[in-house]
């Protein structure tokens, strides 16, 4: 199963990738499935696959691999907040999982600003890894206990193709339908315990906070698609024929030296005001559209939303207040909302310094109707706004073509 693959101009950048035919790679699948090794046991190169994940319209990664009955190696580029590419190779051992992981990371020089050279290579013996660190903050050499069959990652959210597809095969020749996986996320200097679960014939999911991550891959474990449509992660992933790496990599950097990168893609934002001898200040984090459906798609109906990305959304007043009539006392709140066709709620909420992924509803405060307001012209990013509005002010709530008004008066 393939997602749809659609073209659209991403400054130039379809012209660097193609869709795949679905008969691409084939090469070692049937003495895999026949033997019940978790690599290709013909011996032969597994084709090179190119992948392509995007964040709505725009490119997030590209990523080029191959598998080997000896290991794979390959690729990435990744874009937030800046560009920098990643080659990589693990060689796998008899039981097919990693003995040794090299990876550097480097900026195209097409942006001299960038930052330095890094690398690190894994090597794991039993219940052992030593890893050693090249350039980066913390250079130097470590040893660390680690749980059978760990897989050290190449970047993050959630893991490259490769390592994802890694995974998978572990997971087949377990032949459990729930395969409890361990990556080894040497950035951070820790294990990163997860779950490959068999959802179908054709795709598996992993955990993402609490949300599935959800692949679609062939008999053999191959990744042909993944999505994290259902999580906070939000990009979709997808297998094409052909992908220029070196030429988006020097596309990409070039941008960001131009100022024009992906940069964080939802940087955080306060609002700081005063309104009737109350000081507010509000603290959250501004998703984009970039081209998706806002209302009823990205912020799903008559599900809590936590009124931005990343971290839940603070509010802070000095003085007790009335927000849409609802008496709010001083003190320190997080914002929620939830959504319909029809209607529109604020939910203040007494909890305080959770990501914006832990609601409690026990802690409610109050749930406010919110005014929708039609715009003439859509707003990129998820903004929020304290607005001055006669003896008080309007907490506004804007994106896309709708802006969301609650008013507030200080008591």
């Amino acid at each position: 199963m393939y997602l749809p693959f659609y073209n659209r101009n991403w400054y130039g950048e379809e012209s660097m990738y193609r869709a795949p035919s679905p008969s691409t790679g084939r090469c070692g699948a049937t003495a895999l499935l026949a033997s019940g090794l978790i690599i290709l046991a013909t011996g032969c190169a597994d084709q090179t696959r190119a992948y392509v994940e995007r964040l709505g319209v725009d490119t997030m990664s590209v990523e080029t691999y191959e598998r080997t009955a000896n290991g794979f190696s390959g690729s990435v580029v990744t874009r937030a907040p800046h560009t920098l590419m990643a080659t990589y190779a693990a060689e796998l051992g008899p039981e097919g999982t990693i003995t040794r992981m090299v990876v550097e990371w480097s900026t195209p020089p097409e942006n001299p600003e960038g930052a330095q050279a890094w690398g690190y290579t894994v090597t794991i013996e039993g219940d052992s890894a030593t890893v050693e660190r090249r350039g980066g903050r913390n250079p130097g050499t470590s040893r660390m206990e680690v749980p059978a069959g760990v897989i050290p990652t190449v970047g993050t959210t959630p893991v490259t193709f490769a390592v994802l597809e890694q995974a998978v095969h572990q997971a087949i020749a377990s032949g459990s339908d729930s395969y409890p996986v361990h990556f080894l996320a040497v950035g951070r200097g820790r294990i990163m315990p997860n779950t490959i679960v068999r959802l179908s014939p054709d795709s598996v999911s992993m955990d993402f906070f609490g949300s599935p991550y959800v692949a679609q891959v062939t008999a053999e474990g191959r990744i042909l698609s993944r999505s994290g449509e259902r999580t906070t992660y939000k990009a979709v992933g997808e297998q094409i024929s052909t992908l220029n790496l070196a030429g988006l990599a020097a596309d990409f950097a070039a941008r960001d030296a131009r100022g024009e990168g992906i940069g964080v893609p939802s940087p955080g934002a306060t609002v700081e005001t005063t309104i009737g001898g109350a000081n507010l200040t509000v603290e959250y984090s501004q998703p984009a559209t970039r081209g998706r459906e806002i209302w009823g798609g990205l912020v799903p109906y008559d599900e809590v939303w936590r009124t931005g990305a990343n971290a839940a959304t603070s509010f802070t007043t000095d003085r007790d207040l009335e927000i849409g009539g609802a008496e709010v006392p001083a003190g320190s709140y997080t914002l929620f909302s939830i959504f319909t066709a029809e209607s529109a709620q604020l939910i203040i909420n007494r909890q305080t310094g959770q990501w914006g992924t832990m609601y409690d509803e026990a802690q409610d405060l109050v749930r406010i109707n919110l005014t929708p307001e039609a715009l003439a012209e859509p707003v990129e990013r998820f903004t929020i706004s304290i607005e001055p509005s006669g003896d008080g002010a309007m907490l506004l709530l804007t994106w896309d073509t709708t802006r969301f008004s609650v008013p507030i008066v200080v008591k």
